[in-house]
């Protein structure tokens, strides 16, 4: 049977990464975005990505089924989550959350 690990991925990196000393520490998370088909609650994932205020989690939503990708967004905290239908989107949208950090942070 096929499962998703996307939860317990997303807490057990972020978890360790906490443990590292760093001046910054990202986790970014890629998925398909199929989380209603295995059951996953956004507000439960939005809890992973946001459970330890020293990390800096983020999902990038890859293809989808339907429109999963583009309501997963609206239903996570603004600005930890992108959607990127075509995969060369990924480095500016990389570049966007390391910069929007270090912002943040300054």
């Amino acid at each position: 049977m096929s499962g998703d690990y996307t939860l317990e991925g997303t807490e057990y990196a972020i978890k360790e990464l906490a443990r590292e000393e760093a001046d910054e520490h990202f986790v970014i998370v890629l998925s398909d975005a199929n989380l209603e088909r295995y059951g996953i609650r956004p507000d439960r994932f939005a809890s992973a990505l946001t459970s330890n205020p020293q990390v800096n989690g983020f999902a990038i939503f890859i293809g989808s089924l339907g429109d999963q990708a583009d309501r997963a967004p609206e239903t996570l905290p603004a600005g930890r989550s992108f959607v990127a239908m075509d995969t060369k989107q990924i480095p500016q949208i990389l570049q966007q959350i390391f910069t929007s950090t270090m912002l943040s942070s300054a």
